[in-house]
């Protein structure tokens, strides 16, 4: 089986500790993945005034079209 990449999206508050928490379960079930992170949330808001920008946008496009061309 193909080693899949998942974009994760931390967010803001409790969705960071959630999301470390649901990667720890996955690799304690044998799901082999590569995770990279996407940038999101109020963070990205203050400093650059967009909570989702346009980069994590198209990070998600990129594994969405990669995951369809396999």
């Amino acid at each position: 089986m193909d080693i899949r990449t998942i974009v994760t999206l931390p967010g803001d508050g409790i969705g960071r500790t959630v999301l470390e928490e649901a990667i720890r379960v996955l690799d304690a079930a044998g799901f082999k993945a590569n995770c990279v992170r996407g940038d999101i949330g109020w963070e990205y808001w203050c400093n650059e005034g967009n909570p989702l920008p346009q980069r994590t946008i198209d990070l998600l496009e990129e594994q969405r079209l990669d995951y369809l061309v396999q």
